[in-house]
């Protein structure tokens, strides 16, 4: 009888030990899955840190770009002289002060230099660009109903940047021109005291 017991009792104490074999086993697989899991949340931390550090260093590059860019395009070109801008050849001045044409023509001729003439889509785009829609006088006139540049040059028909509807002469007497929105054509009056606009200034680069 003792013999069975002891032999019963060996039996039940062997079946703890494999019980405890096999919890220690899932436990093993479950640390494992959470040390497989941590390291992959890890890796996709770092990742996103990389890519959030390389985002902002290539934005940080392009604005310090466009800074460069632009301090570049304010610097004054010594060939041209100061406060005036270099634009494919020519150099141009912006008067800020608003005047009559006659006046404008004449303060550009102080200044060695001629109301401008636009001859391509590109500088007028580009005058468009430094004087938004504002009013600006040009070195456009009208000379026995014939639309004349300072320079003697005739206008085509066919060429120019006038707004829709323009040259209309719609107060009488309108022999000047100005650009007005998105930086086209318009006739005006060339003395009228009531109607002032800015002016830009037109000169070789001789350099």
């Amino acid at each position: 009888m003792q013999e069975v017991e002891s032999a019963y009792g060996n039996m039940l104490g062997k079946v703890p030990s494999s019980g405890k074999k096999k919890c220690s086993s899932r436990r093993l697989v479950f640390i494992l899955m959470g040390l497989t899991i941590t390291m992959l949340l890890l890796l996709m931390i770092v990742a996103a840190f990389l890519f959030v550090m390389y985002f902002h260093t290539f934005e940080g590059r392009k604005t310090i770009e466009q800074s460069i860019s632009q301090m570049t395009q304010n610097v004054p070109d010594k060939s041209c002289g100061s406060c005036w801008k270099k634009f494919d050849g020519s150099c141009y001045y912006f008067e800020v002060n608003r005047m009559t044409w006659i006046e404008a023509h004449l303060s550009c001729k102080r200044m060695d230099s001629d109301l401008v003439i636009i001859n391509s889509d590109i500088e007028q785009k580009f005058l468009h660009s430094k004087t938004g829609d504002d009013l600006y006088w040009i070195g456009l006139e009208k000379i026995r109903d014939v639309w004349t540049w300072v320079d003697g040059t005739i206008l085509k028909a066919s060429s120019g940047f006038w707004q829709t509807g323009e040259p209309n002469n719609k107060h009488g007497n309108e022999k000047c021109t100005h650009l007005s929105f998105e930086g086209k054509m318009n006739d005006a009056r060339c003395d009228d005291v009531e109607y002032k606009c800015r002016a830009i200034c037109e000169k070789k680069n001789i350099s």
